[in-house]
């Protein structure tokens, strides 16, 4: 009977507690908006240079930082390795350095390779050699040495077995691709060879633009009307360009490239009166600075054991007529409002896309220009951006232009109602109500709502609620609302 009535009165106590949880609720008020305050960050404006020229886009950039100098040559138990650029027509001659490898140049000489591309690539040893010897063409070398079949290094041709009838033309021509395929060099040059390179001997032929470490030497000129028909290295005391006094070879005016790799002794050689090899006792007065264009007095001078006294006075010019190079390592391929938020924080990102290099040498920042207007133009989706290098001489790089991706638009956040009034006081404790309460767009069509608010309320003051809106680029927006407690 009692279980009866209790049963009876649940429907009804059930109705109660709903009339007094909404009677409370009504009790402890609502809340509304009182306030709001939107915060949407805009860009930067552009203070860069702009580049007119607009090539094709999304070229490929090129690199003058490597250098090839052919092989890493290890150490084969011979004194010196040898390596031919066939292409500068250099010679330079290494020993071995700290690291096992034949990298520690020590003399460089002027050749002449073949005419027709003729002379082999590869790496060889050398073989035999002849103190004069037959060449093609019915004429003759002297000091040649055998370096693969028919390929020698030799000198300049005589018409004759003899030391005064020389091809002058064709020792003019030093530095020039002009041989039958062997490798001539100066006759001083051919006897160093021949006297300190013995057989086995490495010596690598290959093409680079690279002239070397010790850049490329100049031949001595030979005026053709004088009738004396000798290689005016040659360290014979019978050689007329001697006059009993010791003679500095090699050494004349140079135009060099800046940031060029090279030896101020390189190519200059001394014969003493009577024929001996005195390079070594040479000195030399005056600095060059390759990094500098401009031109540099120096003077080669040299004394013999005899007392005889040479010295020669020469220019070098440091030129540079080449122009910068851009190489690409594009990092940047995205950027957001925060990333444009100035004109130099958008350059800094920008410029580590690439690197500008002149003759092998890194530019600094200052020279290189970056042209990204578009980026204002466009806040949304593709841009590109255009990069170009210029010297201090003036020489400008071609233009490069990369593609980014661009954002520049916060999301749009607001409230639903501004004017809301009924809101629950139960409900401000509430993340998802409250979020409900606001709405996000974005031109992606991707946004992260979230909020930060008080753990707790009190009656009749502010609380307030502070909402962020992030896209996929991660631009934030954010609105503060002031919820007033009733």
């Amino acid at each position: 009977m009692r279980y009866r009535f209790f049963m009876a009165y649940i429907p009804l106590m059930v109705a109660f507690g709903i009339l007094s949880i909404w009677l409370a609720d009504r009790y402890y008020g609502t809340v509304s908006v009182s306030g709001y305050l939107a915060d949407r960050p805009g860009i930067g404006s552009y203070d860069g240079d702009q580049i007119s020229e607009y090539p094709d886009r999304d070229r490929k950039g090129t690199s003058g930082k490597e250098t090839f100098n052919g092989s890493e040559l290890k150490d084969n138990g011979m004194p010196y390795a040898i390596k031919v650029n066939k292409e500068k027509n250099v010679v330079t001659v290494y020993e071995v350095g700290d690291t096992g490898l034949y990298d520690k140049p020590v003399k460089a000489m002027i050749c002449s390779v073949g005419a027709s591309g003729n002379t082999p690539e590869g790496i060889y040893s050398l073989g035999e050699r002849y103190r004069w010897r037959s060449l093609f063409g019915n004429c003759y070398g002297q000091y040649a040495v055998k370096i693969t079949g028919n390929i020698l290094f030799h000198s300049v041709p005589y018409y004759t077995h003899n030391k005064a009838d020389l091809e002058v033309e064709e020792y003019n021509r030093l530095g020039e691709s002009v041989s039958a395929g062997c490798v001539r060099i100066s006759v001083i040059d051919a006897k160093w060879i021949f006297d300190n390179c013995k057989e086995k001997t490495i010596v690598e032929i290959f093409e680079s633009d690279y002239d070397g470490p010790m850049g490329k030497p100049v031949a001595v000129h030979i005026d053709e009307n004088d009738g004396a028909n000798w290689d005016p290295t040659d360290p014979d005391e019978d050689n007329p360009y001697m006059e009993n006094a010791p003679i500095i070879v090699g050494a004349s005016d140079r135009e060099i490239d800046r940031y060029s790799d090279f030896d101020i002794a390189a190519g200059v050689s001394a014969i003493d009166e009577k024929g001996n090899d005195i390079t070594k006792y040479v000195k030399v007065k005056g600095e060059v600075d390759s990094e500098q264009c401009g031109e540099y007095p120096v003077t080669y001078s040299v004394k013999s054991k005899e007392g005889g006294k040479a010295a020669v006075k020469v220019t070098f010019t440091v030129k540079d007529d080449d122009s910068p190079v851009i190489d690409i390592h594009q990092e940047v391929t995205k950027l957001c409002l925060d990333d444009a938020s100035s004109g130099r924080r958008l350059q800094e990102l920008l410029r580590r896309n690439v690197t500008a290099y002149d003759s092998g040498k890194e530019l600094p920042e200052e020279c290189l220009v970056v042209d990204y207007s578009e980026i204002f133009d466009t806040s949304y989706g593709t841009c590109h951006v255009k990069y170009m290098a210029r010297d201090s001489e003036g020489n400008v790089s071609d233009v490069v232009v990369l593609s980014v991706e661009v954002d520049l638009e916060a999301p749009v956040l607001k409230l639903r109602n501004e004017f809301q009034h009924d809101i629950r006081k139960s409900k401000v404790l509430e993340d998802d109500y409250l979020l409900s309460l606001v709405e996000a767009t974005d031109n992606s069509g991707a946004v992260e709502l979230k909020l930060s608010r008080p753990l707790l309320y009190h009656e009749e003051e502010p609380y307030r609620v502070m909402y962020y809106a992030k896209d996929a680029a991660g631009n934030i927006s954010t609105l503060s609302v002031t919820y007033q407690i009733k």
